[in-house]
C-alpha cells in the first residue's frame, strides 16, 4: 500500500506540475496533448514527412510537441530557421543526448552528434581544414576518375544503376577519405560501412526506441525482459567501431611503410606529431564521418537525379543542349567548365531542394530557456529543422512538387547572352543544415554531384523503360529507389559511347 501511495503522489505530482508549466507558460502551438504521456502517441511510425508538413500547414512556422515531458519544436520556415540557428546560434548550435546512439552504438566519436563544446570544435576545424571551398578542388582528380568510372559501368551494365551508384559512392570517399581502392564486388570496408550506417539509420527515426525518451533505460541489462534494443546496440557499436578503425589503421600502416596514397587521413597524420594521440583520435573520428555522412547522401541524391530526368524531359534536354554548347562532343565536361555551365549548377540545386536528403536533418537543442514571438522555448528543447517544408515552400519555391532549375536561374541584364545563377543567394541551404552545425563537407558533396550530373547527361539518354508489350512504364516521383528500374539508360550517340571508352585508357 505504502508503495502504491507514493507512486499515486508521483503521477499527481506530475500531472500537476505538466499543467503549472502549460498554464505559466505560453508554448508554440501544435496538436492537443495529453497528460503525462504528451503527445506520444502523435509521433509518426511512418510517413513523418508528411505528417510533420501537414502540422507546419495547420499550426505555423513554428510548432511545439512534447513526449513524457520532452519538448521539442519544429520550425517551418527560412525565417524562423535563420532567426534561430542564425542569429541566436550560440543557444540553438547543442545537441540532445542520444543514449540509444551514442551511448549504446558507440558514435559518441561522430562530431556530428557531440554536444556543442570544446570538443566538437576541435574537430570542425579539422575537418574544414580539408573540406573548406579553398581545398576541395585538391579532390577533383579522384570525383572525375569516379565519374568516369560509372559512365563505363552504366554502358556494360545499364540495368544495375543502384549497384553502380552504391559503389560509386563508396569508391570515391574511401579513396578521398583514405585513399584505398575498393574492390567491385564485396568489398570488406563497404559491408561494415552499410551494416553500421543501417543501424545508424534505424535508431535515428524519432521515437525509434523508447531509452531515448527514459535514458535511464540504458542501464537495463540486455537479459531482462522488453531490453532486446541492449542487443541490437552491442551488434551495432561493434561494425560502427569497426567502420571507424578499420581503414584508418590501414591508411597508418601504409604511412610507416611508405606506401600511403594523399587522402584526408595521410594530409593531416602528416601535419602532427606521431605522439600526439588525442589528435590521431581526431582525424579517426572525422574520417569515419566523412563515410558516413557522404555514402548514403551521394546515391540518394544521384538517384533523385535520374528520377527527375525520366519525369521531366524537357529539364534534361535543356541541359544537354548546354553541354553541346559548351563541351561538345569530343571531350567531356571537366570541372573548369562549371562556370560556362549555369543550367548544369542549378540543376544540382533543385536536385538537393525536391528531394532532401536528410528531409528532418540532425536535431538541434536550446542551451538555454528562450523567446521568440511570444513563445516560450525552454533548455533542453529539442529543435528540429523541417528540412522538406522549407524546401517545398510555395511561396519561396512556386509549385514546389516540380522540378524546375530555372527557379534558381537569374538574368543579369535584359541584353546579358544567357542566365546566370544567383551568387549572392543560397535558398537551398537547409539541404545541408543549419547554423554552425550545417555540413562542413557541402562543398565536395555539391562537387560530386556536380562532375556526375554533367558527365552522365553529356553521353547518355535517360527515359522511361518500355513493358514487354513495347508500352512506356509509368513512373512516379514517390522518392523510392525501387523505381529507377524502370529507366533506361542509353549512349547519345556512337561519339558518345566512343567518349566513354576512352577513359579506360586514362584510368
Amino acid at each position: 500500500m505504502l508503495y502504491a501511495c507514493i507512486l499515486a503522489f508521483c503521477i499527481v505530482a506530475k500531472v500537476a506540475s505538466y499543467w503549472r508549466s502549460h498554464q505559466a507558460r505560453q508554448y508554440p502551438p501544435g496538436p492537443p496533448a495529453v497528460p503525462f504521456i504528451g503527445n506520444l502517441k502523435d509521433l509518426p511510425r511512418e510517413n513523418e514527412v508528411a505528417v510533420y508538413a501537414q502540422w507546419a500547414k495547420q499550426y505555423g512556422d513554428l510548432v511545439h510537441i512534447e513526449v513524457l515531458g520532452r519538448h521539442i519544436v519544429f520550425v517551418n520556415s527560412i525565417r524562423v530557421a535563420n532567426d534561430l540557428f542564425e542569429k541566436r546560434s550560440a543557444n540553438y548550435s547543442d545537441r540532445n543526448a542520444l543514449p540509444m546512439i551514442n551511448d549504446l552504438m558507440g558514435w559518441d566519436w561522430s562530431f556530428g552528434h557531440m554536444p556543442y563544446g570544446d570538443r566538437w570544435r576541435a574537430h570542425r576545424k579539422m575537418f574544414h581544414t580539408q573540406f573548406q571551398p579553398s581545398s576541395v578542388s585538391q579532390f577533383w582528380p579522384i570525383q572525375l576518375k569516379e565519374a568516369h568510372a560509372i559512365l563505363r559501368r552504366l554502358l556494360d551494365e545499364p540495368d544495375a544503376l543502384i549497384d553502380h551508384l552504391r559503389l560509386n559512392a563508396a569508391s570515391s570517399i574511401m579513396k578521398v577519405v583514405y585513399g584505398i581502392d575498393v574492390v567491385p564486388k564485396d568489398d570488406y570496408y563497404i559491408t561494415i560501412a552499410e551494416r553500421a550506417l543501417d543501424g545508424m539509420a534505424k535508431a535515428a527515426s524519432p521515437g525509434a526506441f523508447l531509452v531515448d525518451i527514459l535514458p535511464i533505460l540504458k542501464y537495463v541489462p540486455a537479459w531482462f525482459p522488453g531490453a532486446s534494443f541492449q542487443k541490437k546496440a552491442k551488434e551495432w557499436k561493434k561494425v560502427t567501431l569497426e567502420m571507424r578503425d578499420a581503414p584508418f589503421n590501414s591508411v597508418a600502416a601504409s604511412m610507416a611503410e611508405g606506401t600511403a596514397s594523399p587522402c584526408f587521413v595521410s594530409n593531416l597524420l602528416n601535419d602532427i606529431d606521431t605522439d600526439a594521440a588525442s589528435q590521431r583520435e581526431i582525424i579517426k573520428g572525422c574520417a569515419g564521418l566523412a563515410y558516413a555522412a557522404g555514402a548514403e547522401s551521394e546515391v540518394s541524391s544521384l538517384s533523385c537525379f535520374v528520377l527527375a530526368m525520366v519525369l521531366y524531359p524537357e529539364v534534361q534536354s535543356k541541359a544537354q543542349a548546354e553541354l553541346d554548347r559548351v563541351v561538345g562532343d569530343k571531350r567531356l565536361p571537366v570541372f573548369s567548365d562549371r562556370d560556362s555551365l549555369p543550367y548544369i549548377d542549378a540543376l544540382v540545386k533543385e536536385v538537393l531542394r525536391w528531394n532532401p536528403v536528410a528531409p528532418l536533418g540532425l536535431p538541434h537543442m536550446a542551451t538555454n530557456d528562450d523567446e521568440y514571438n511570444g513563445y516560450f522555448i525552454p533548455a533542453g528543447t529539442t529543435v528540429i529543422g523541417n528540412t522538406w517544408t522549407i524546401l517545398h515552400d510555395p511561396e519561396m519555391f512556386p509549385h514546389p512538387e516540380r522540378f524546375s532549375p530555372e527557379r534558381f536561374l537569374r538574368m543579369p541584364h535584359p541584353k546579358s547572352p544567357g542566365a546566370r545563377l544567383d551568387p549572392n543567394v543560397d535558398p537551398v541551404s537547409p539541404a545541408f543544415g543549419y547554423g554552425r552545425r550545417i555540413c562542413p563537407g557541402r562543398f565536395m558533396a555539391e562537387g560530386h554531384l556536380w562532375i556526375h550530373i554533367a558527365s552522365i547527361l553529356s553521353v547518355f539518354n535517360i527515359r522511361q523503360a518500355v513493358d514487354v508489350f513495347g508500352q512506356r512504364i509509368k513512373v512516379e516521383a514517390l522518392f523510392d529507389t525501387g523505381m529507377i528500374r524502370f529507366c533506361e539508360i542509353v549512349p547519345r550517340s556512337k561519339a558518345a559511347q566512343a567518349l566513354i571508352e576512352q577513359t579506360a585508357l586514362l584510368s
